[in-house]
């Protein structure tokens, strides 16, 4: 007997049909992944199932009792677990009392007179954590926690309720390889233990072909495909719209690395639009960097949260034109180090240099100004504005180098151009896009800056395999216009298809600092650090 029966289900918004006629089954101890392009209405039909949004038509079952039209917290006692793409916690709280504080709503307990909540289920609290492998972050705040450790938090506490079925939308995010082959396994065994079943929406290939007993693909709303992962694989459709040249994913063995040679990407770079020649720019005063002056020199950042010591004694250059990755397991301090550049982190100390000049005092708007972009891992977006009401809050003068060479101009027709379905999608509100579109559009709002260094945290997470070679063939275009990048990334594969060098950072701690490709190729090192 199927423990979850979806029938016909449908999901217009307005002449939009998010999700259209889908149906498929779903049993007790079985793992089904849902995957598609970015767009394609995967977390629509994860809020319905959940009771977040209601189905213009269709109908769920489980263990035969109907679930459309109920309230989300009816489904949750029903027995179904849930974890968000954008992971729902509160970042104010401890690890731990995040915990507590679900198993106290799964347990239905609101309040009590003589005990505070913080002393209540604090053993069940811990076990849960320690399935996890978040137990020794247990009294920490969330909001100190990098993403793919929130993410484990989020697990925990959907399991409070001793769900019979558990919606995970992309649960492994923000995690490195072996992080997510860990917490895969760790889900793999729970199905068998507890009997349950796991529905999820995920884009790294390496879990969905690894572990999915099943796989269905979502495109436009539609199922065009259901099956095992080599069917899946193969499929011509899921080939065109989701895969591309499947060069940015791994289902398997070493790094997927571009040979010694050959240009990275393989593929045919956009020559530069009319509109940006025809602009004419304005000359930002900055000093020239010198042949041995990198754009941006970091000499001894350290960065605190409160009492809780990040980064020790950073260091780095990046050079014009070059990108460097800085890499690292959950927790290194990587997505620090962008923040400490921007001037987000309050407590900061060290020598930041960029274009000669220096951003120690620098607040994040100064620092926007003088020419320094950042994509920050939680988007950010205003949910409210439109697509194009956002691209054009991040709009800046165009700007040319000291030496008179252009900065690569980007007005909206450039970013139209680079990313598709934002110009299909301009009006609409941006909180109304799928996780992945909302990644689009933080990349696009930051290049209408037009900034001579580019931050980028985890660009290729939450996006489809397609969308990750359209970020490769950006990030190439902007690095042979001279564009120079530093980017945060847990995806390898993608990282050495387009960086020339690489800093590995352990608890904040630079560890390695050199050529890309010598650490893709290195086994014991990318095991010694980032167990890869």
């Amino acid at each position: 007997m199927s423990l979850l029966k979806v029938k016909h289900v449908s999901r217009h918004f307005g002449g939009n049909r998010a999700v259209d006629d889908v149906s498929f089954e779903l049993k007790s101890g079985e793992l089904l992944a849902l995957i598609g392009p970015n767009g394609a209405g995967k977390s629509t039909l994860f809020n319905m199932l959940g009771g977040q949004l209601p189905a213009t038509s269709g109908s769920v079952l489980f263990y035969g009792k109907e679930l459309l039209g109920l309230p989300s917290h009816r489904i949750a006692h029903l027995g179904i677990g849930r974890s968000f793409q954008i992971a729902a916690t509160f970042a104010s709280l401890t690890v731990v009392e995040n915990v507590q504080a679900a198993l106290l709503s799964a347990r239905r307990q609101i309040w009590s007179f003589w005990k505070q909540a913080r002393s209540l289920h604090v053993d069940d609290a811990m076990s849960l954590l320690e399935q996890v492998g978040m137990h020794e972050q247990a009294f920490r705040p969330c909001s100190e926690l990098a993403y793919g450790d929130v993410k484990r938090v989020e697990l925990a506490m959907s399991l409070a309720g001793e769900p019979r079925l558990l919606l995970m939308d992309e649960p492994t995010a923000g995690m490195a390889p072996s992080e997510r082959v860990s917490l895969i396994k760790l889900v793999r065994s729970l199905v068998e233990e507890r009997e349950m079943a796991v529905l999820f929406t995920e884009h790294s290939m390496d879990v969905v072909f690894g572990y999915a007993d099943r796989i269905i693909v979502l495109a436009r709303g539609k199922l065009i495909a259901e099956g095992q992962a080599d069917y899946i694989r193969a499929h011509p459709e899921v080939q065109s719209v989701y895969f591309g040249k499947g060069r940015t994913f791994d289902t398997g063995g070493d790094a997927n690395v571009p040979e010694e040679g050959e240009p990275a990407g393989g593929t045919q770079l956009p020559e530069e639009s009319e509109s940006a020649r025809d602009v004419r720019p304005v000359v930002v005063p900055t000093a020239q960097p010198g042949q041995d002056t990198p754009l941006l020199a970091v000499r001894g950042l350290n960065a605190w949260y409160g009492a809780a010591h990040i980064l020790h004694d950073v260091s780095f250059n990046v050079g014009r034109g070059e990108v460097l990755a800085l890499v690292g397991r959950n927790g290194a301090g990587k997505s620090t180090t962008l923040k400490a550049l921007m001037g987000l982190v309050a407590d900061r100390r060290g020598d930041i240099q960029f274009m000669g000049k220096s951003l120690a005092h620098c607040k994040p708007f100064e620092a926007a100004r003088r020419g320094l972009g950042y994509v920050p891992e939680d988007r950010r977006i205003f949910t409210g504005l439109t697509v194009q009401e956002n691209l054009m809050a991040g709009q800046q003068p165009p700007r040319v180098w000291p030496d008179g060479a252009s900065v690569p101009y980007w007005s909206l027709d450039e970013v139209f151009t680079l990313f598709p379905a934002l110009a299909s999608m301009r009006g609409r509100q941006a909180g109304m896009m799928s996780g992945g579109e909302q990644q689009m559009l933080t990349v696009a709002r930051t290049l209408m800056g037009n900034p001579y260094l580019l931050l980028l945290d985890e660009p290729s997470e939450g996006v489809a395999p397609i969308i990750v070679e359209h970020m490769v063939e950006m990030i190439l275009m902007l690095k042979q216009k001279g564009t120079s990048l530093l980017l945060c990334e847990q995806n390898l594969h993608f990282a050495a298809l387009v960086a020339d060098r690489a800093c590995v950072l352990e608890k904040g701690l630079v560890r390695y600092t050199g050529p890309m490709q010598a650490l893709a190729q290195d086994h014991d090192l990318r095991q010694q650090y980032l167990s890869l």
